[in-house]
């Protein structure tokens, strides 16, 4: 059967539609060397019934990849409208968000330290903790 990649997407519809009209073309070339064209006349159809066959068959898959070509290119130019009005979309919502962006409230910068605060902020931070070691180890013991 067909393989799907895709919602409404048939893989290698292509193809088919090439392989087929090659078919129905080598299925042509058959009955021009028959005995119908070469006899003109329709009453010798019995001798051409291996091309007559593969010709009718040919022409059913040729039709059919036609028709699952069609619906691909639908498909395909809904995919394409849909995908479109969505960038048309977020571009019109990009134009509001730069049009609004006076409006946004604005984040504060953040403060520059110099060495010493820093230094200064680490060692009061390892009193803390050396202080908070010893009352826990003063109150397992």
């Amino acid at each position: 059967m067909t393989e799907k990649t895709g919602e409404g997407y048939t893989e290698g519809a292509e193809f088919r539609f090439l392989g087929n009209l090659f078919g129905a073309l080598m299925a042509c070339a058959g009955l021009l060397a028959g005995t119908m064209v070469r006899e003109l006349s329709l009453d010798y159809w019995l001798d051409d019934i291996v091309p007559l066959l593969l010709l009718a068959f040919t022409l059913r898959g040729v039709v059919k990849s036609a028709m699952e070509l069609a619906k691909d290119s639908i498909f395909y130019e809904e995919q394409k409208k849909q995908v479109l009005e969505a960038l048309a979309k977020q571009e019109e919502m990009a134009a509001t968000l730069a049009g609004a962006d006076s409006e946004l409230p604005r984040i504060a910068a953040k403060p520059k330290y110099s060495e010493a605060e820093v230094l200064e902020a680490v060692s009061k931070r390892i009193e803390q903790q050396r202080e908070e070691g010893l009352k826990k180890n003063k109150l397992m013991h």
